[in-house]
C-alpha cells in the first residue's frame, strides 16, 4: 500500500452518533451472519440472543468444543481465531454496549481535535469493521486491517451497507512505515502472546508526532472473555515497559485507560503525563498482583447499564426467532 496523503477539506463539524445504525438492524445482522457462515437464520438468531444474555457465551462454547484452555496461548488458538464464527456474535454484541459506544465517541472527539481536517487512520485488528465504519463517517481516511478472512467479509458487508470508503477490506495489504497520522487498536493487545512486539510494529507505522489510541484491558481475565491471556496481566497499567521503548508517551486518555493515547517521538522536554492517566495507570497496576477487584468493578458496577440495554435487545431479538426458543 502506498502512503496516503492526508485528506483535505472542511474541518470536521461534529462527531457522528456512536450508536451505529447497522447495529440497530437485527434482520441485516442475522442475514449477514447466516449468509457468511451457512448457519440457518433461526440458529443465528438464537445464538445472538444467548450472546446478549451472557456476553462471551459463543466464544466460551467454541473454546470448549475445540479443547482449548481459557486465558492461555496455545498452538490451536490462531486457527480458532481464523475459523470460529463465535467472534461474529461476541464482537457484534460488544459493539452494541453503551460502554463501547462511549469509547467510540471519546476517540472521535479526540481525533476531531487532533486531526480537524481528517487524517490517515489505521484501525488495527478491527474485526467486524464497526470502528472503521465509524471513523470513516467522522471524516477520516481509514484503513482497516484484520487477518481473519471471515471478519473481512463481514466488515465489507457492514461498510458497504452505509456506503463509506474504507481501505484494506478485500485482503490484508502491506502497510507503509510512518504512513499514518493515528492508529486505533482496541481490544487486541490483551489477546496476543507478545504485546511489546505488536506495539513495536504499530509504532513503526506511525509518523513522528502521530498518535496511538489503545484500549487493552489486560486486567480483565474473566470467564466472560476466555481469550484474554493471563500472561499479559504484567502489562496492566505499565506504559513504561510496553510503550516507552518505542518512543510512545501518554498524552491523553480516559480514566482506567479506556482508552489511552500515546504520541510517537515526543520532543524533549516531554510533557507531563496527564494526572488522570497517571492515576488510572497506578490503579490498573494493582491488577498485576490482584485483579479481582478490577474485574468485580467492571462486571458489577460499570456494566449495569450495558446489561439493561442488552436485555432489552435480547427481548427484541427473541421476538424474531421461531417459536420454541
Amino acid at each position: 500500500m502506498q502512503a496516503i496523503p492526508s485528506p483535505q477539506g472542511c474541518p470536521v463539524a461534529s462527531v457522528p452518533d456512536p450508536h451505529l445504525a447497522v447495529l440497530d438492524d437485527d434482520r441485516f445482522l442475522i442475514e449477514t451472519i447466516a449468509n457468511l457462515t451457512g448457519c440457518p437464520a433461526d440458529e443465528v438468531c438464537r445464538r445472538l440472543v444467548a450472546e446478549h444474555r451472557s456476553l462471551g457465551e459463543n466464544v466460551r462454547r467454541g473454546l470448549a468444543a475445540a479443547g482449548l484452555p481459557l486465558h492461555a496461548w496455545s498452538d490451536g488458538l490462531p486457527a480458532f481465531y481464523e475459523r470460529s464464527d463465535a467472534f461474529l456474535y461476541e464482537t457484534t454484541v460488544w459493539n452494541r454496549c453503551g460502554s463501547k459506544c462511549q469509547l467510540r465517541r471519546w476517540i472521535a472527539e479526540f481525533l476531531r481535535t487532533e486531526l480537524p481536517h481528517g487524517g490517515r487512520v489505521l484501525c488495527y485488528g478491527d474485526g467486524l469493521g464497526y470502528d472503521s465504519l465509524y471513523l470513516a463517517q467522522a471524516g477520516h481516511d481509514v484503513t482497516y486491517d484484520e487477518v481473519s478472512a471471515r471478519c473481512r467479509q463481514f466488515a465489507s458487508a457492514v461498510i458497504a451497507r452505509d456506503g463509506v470508503r474504507v481501505r484494506g477490506l478485500a485482503s490484508p495489504q502491506p502497510l507503509t512505515p510512518e504512513s499514518f497520522d493515528a492508529i486505533v487498536c482496541l481490544d487486541v493487545l490483551e489477546h496476543v502472546p507478545d504485546p511489546p512486539e505488536l506495539v513495536r510494529r504499530l509504532a513503526s507505522l506511525l509518523r513522528r508526532g502521530g498518535t496511538l489510541v489503545v484500549h487493552a484491558p489486560f486486567f480483565y481475565v474473566s470467564p466472560a472473555v476466555g481469550t484474554h491471556l493471563r500472561s499479559n496481566l504484567r502489562y496492566s497499567g505499565d506504559w513504561r515497559r510496553l510503550y516507552a521503548p518505542q518512543q510512545l508517551v501518554p498524552v491523553a486518555g480516559a480514566f482506567f485507560w479506556n482508552p489511552v493515547v500515546l504520541r510517537k517521538g515526543v520532543p524533549a522536554p516531554r510533557p507531563a503525563v496527564p494526572w488522570r492517566v497517571r492515576l488510572g495507570g497506578w490503579l490498573l497496576s494493582i491488577a498485576r498482583v490482584w485483579a479481582m477487584p478490577h474485574i468485580l468493578v467492571c462486571e458489577h458496577l460499570l456494566s449495569r447499564g450495558d446489561r439493561r440495554e442488552l436485555a432489552r435487545r435480547a427481548a427484541a431479538l427473541a421476538a424474531l426467532c421461531p417459536p420454541g426458543d
